[in-house]
C-alpha cells in the first residue's frame, strides 16, 4: 500500500510543477494578448506599463484598464461626474478622451479628484461578444489639468492595443 501512495504523491507533484510552469509561461512573462501596454520611457531598457501596474509620470498616476459593455457603453467610477468627452485620433485609432471628477459618497465624503480616461474600442473575439474598451487612466496629482491631458495624449502615441 505504501508504494502505491508514493506513486500517487509523485504523480501529483509532477502535475503541479508542470501545471505551474505552463501557467507561468502563459501569464507570467511578457506582453499578454488581450491586454494593452504603454511605453513610458525611451531609455535602455524600455519601460512599459502593463497589467495591473501603476506608475507616476509628470504629476499623473497612470494605469491601464479594459471593460466590456453592451453597445460600447463606457462605465466610469461611481460617484463621478463627466465634465466633457471629446473624440481624439491617436496612432492606435479613433478614440475618446473623457474628463471626469470623482469624489466620495454622501456617507464617505472625499475631496474631488480629476481623472482622464483615453479610450479605444475594439470588437470582441466572437460575433456575440460586446465591444471591448481599452483605456489609459490618468489621475491628476498636480494643479495643471490641461498639461496632464496633453501629456496623456503624447504618451498615447506609444500605446499598444490588441486588434
Amino acid at each position: 500500500m505504501g508504494r502505491k501512495w508514493r506513486k500517487i504523491v509523485l504523480i501529483a507533484v509532477v502535475c503541479l510543477v508542470l501545471g505551474g510552469g505552463v501557467l507561468y509561461w502563459l501569464y507570467g512573462t511578457g506582453f499578454s494578448h488581450g491586454h494593452s501596454r504603454l511605453r513610458i520611457s525611451e531609455g535602455t531598457p524600455v519601460q512599459y506599463l502593463q497589467g495591473d501596474g501603476v506608475v507616476i509620470v509628470d504629476e499623473m498616476e497612470l494605469s491601464l484598464g479594459k471593460q466590456s459593455q453592451p453597445d460600447g457603453y463606457i462605465s466610469i467610477y461611481n460617484h463621478s461626474e463627466i465634465l466633457w468627452k471629446k473624440p481624439v485620433t491617436i496612432p492606435v485609432g479613433e478614440g475618446q478622451l473623457i474628463k471626469f471628477t470623482q469624489g466620495g459618497s454622501a456617507v464617505f465624503p472625499a475631496p474631488e479628484v480629476i481623472y482622464y480616461w483615453l479610450c479605444i474600442q475594439r470588437p470582441g473575439k466572437h460575433a456575440e461578444d460586446d465591444l471591448v474598451t481599452y483605456y489609459i487612466e490618468a489621475k491628476v496629482l498636480g494643479e495643471d489639468e490641461d498639461a496632464a491631458a496633453d501629456k496623456l495624449l503624447k504618451l498615447a502615441e506609444n500605446w499598444e492595443v490588441p486588434d
